[in-house]
């Protein structure tokens, strides 16, 4: 009897948001995002996802602490590797995205640039550097 082997197919970050409605609309008109599901009524959960790579946003509850990375000494919440960084950069631009920093290439030779959104997490984008 041969068995499959193990193997992870995807994962997801899950941020908690105090307003879910403007969070997940966001996520679409600003990154480009498309809603893969809704959960309750109101909304407490949204999956939101972009080239099968998903996001998960849930309502906060009344009075909780959110910490996005950044403001405990981090860097990014969220970050993903792409290809067509510039054209990415670009596109979120028009849209009204709020850049936090980049393009730049770092030094270890990813070029990359991130934005913030109205929580304040900050997803981070990044392509191999052609040196």
């Amino acid at each position: 009897m041969s068995q499959e082997s193990p193997r992870l197919l995807r994962a997801a970050p899950y941020l908690l948001f105090a307003d879910l409605g403007a969070a997940a609309a966001q996520y679409e008109r600003t990154f480009g995002f498309s809603r893969e599901y809704t959960g309750g009524d109101p909304p407490e959960f949204v999956v939101v996802s972009r080239d099968s790579l998903p996001i998960m946003l849930r309502r906060a509850p009344g009075g909780a602490h959110i910490v996005p990375n950044e403001q405990q000494g981090g860097t990014w919440d969220v970050f993903f590797w792409v290809r067509g960084l510039r054209a990415l950069h670009e596109e979120m631009v028009a849209r009204g995205a709020v850049i936090v920093y980049g393009p730049i290439v770092q030094p270890y030779g990813v070029e990359e640039f991130a934005v913030r959104d109205l929580e304040g997490y900050v997803l981070g984008f990044g392509e191999a550097s052609a040196k």
